[in-house]
């Protein structure tokens, strides 16, 4: 008795090797059909028909188990169960063959000569590549991205301005969830010509929490230093100890930009969202006693003369 979904995929792909097998022997001539309509005058549209939809089947079934058999064969020799983006890649190559062989079958049903077709309107299809290259170069970009390996699925990036982890990788975009569980799409050209972070690949897994404090609220950023690291005393069991410190990374006229870094013992998405919250709002509670101390103390006089004695 055949049972679970496992089971019933390889009872699928046996049916679909039986029929395969059946099509492959009704072109190759060893099986003839055309007994089944010998007697009607419809004869010969119907052997036509007959071995182009069988040569269709043929065509796609074969891509099937193509991508099957690679995908198989690829997750027991790496032993996964995941899609990655080999998978992801081969999926993409399977589907944009599948959707080339549907169209071409299509026009093989109307008889239709597929060469003499982009001859004649190659004018026609040289404006249409014109308005699809976004879509072509997006296409191709994801090509890319999906076999460099230099991003995967799961990992956590900054695609310029946007940080989160990649959830799936299509021939378009990069689908990226970012710490608001917000689904953001990026165009896979984008990635050409953007600046992108992968803070999955580096070797020590630290988290940096980025901000920027106007000079009139920082007393000095040793005091700010402990100020932070003393909020999250509550983590203190799930964060490694001495890793906590406070980088300041660019001054201006007006405001300082810093990096409150850490790094957790167990990579944890949900702990860094609880501890970016706590350090937010322990932020904000400093800057507001900051602008209340700032607010009593009297503005300096533009200049000596006007000074009030």
């Amino acid at each position: 008795m055949v049972q679970g979904p496992k089971s019933m995929k390889y009872l699928v792909l046996l049916l679909k090797l039986a029929l395969f097998v059946t099509l492959v022997l009704v072109l190759l001539g060893e099986w003839d059909v055309s007994h089944f309509y010998a007697d009607s005058k419809y004869r010969e549209p119907l052997d036509y028909y007959v071995k182009t939809l069988a040569s269709i089947a043929v065509f796609l079934m074969f891509l099937d188990f193509v991508q099957f058999g690679t995908t198989w064969w690829y997750r027991r020799r790496h032993k996964i169960t995941r899609d990655d983006n080999f998978i992801v890649g081969v999926g993409q190559i399977y589907l944009l063959l599948l959707v080339v062989g549907s169209v071409v079958g299509f026009l093989s049903l109307f008889r239709i000569d597929v060469r003499q077709l982009f001859t004649s309107l190659s004018i026609v299809f040289a404006g249409i590549a014109i308005l699809t290259k976004d879509y072509i170069s997006n296409m191709i970009s994801g090509m890319i991205v999906t076999f460099s390996g230099e991003l995967s699925i799961g990992d956590n990036v900054r695609i310029g301005q946007h940080r989160g982890k990649i959830t799936d990788i299509t021939l378009q975009n990069i689908h990226l969830l970012n710490d608001d569980d917000d689904m953001i799409y990026i165009p896979n050209s984008l990635l050409l010509i953007s600046e992108v972070i992968n803070y999955t690949k580096r070797e020590v897994k630290r988290t940096s929490i980025e901000f920027e404090i106007d000079l009139k609220h920082l007393k000095n950023v040793e005091e700010l230093e402990r100020t932070l690291i003393e909020t999250l005393s509550p983590f203190q069991d799930l964060i490694k100890p001495e890793s906590q410190y406070l980088r300041v990374f660019e001054v201006k006229k007006d405001f300082v930009a810093m990096k409150f870094q850490y790094i957790l013992k167990e990579p944890n998405k949900d702990l860094e969202r609880q501890i970016r919250r706590r350090t937010t709002r322990r932020l904000v509670e400093v800057i507001s006693e900051r602008e209340k101390i700032a607010d009593q103390i009297p503005d300096l006089p533009d200049s000596m003369g006007h000074a009030v004695i």
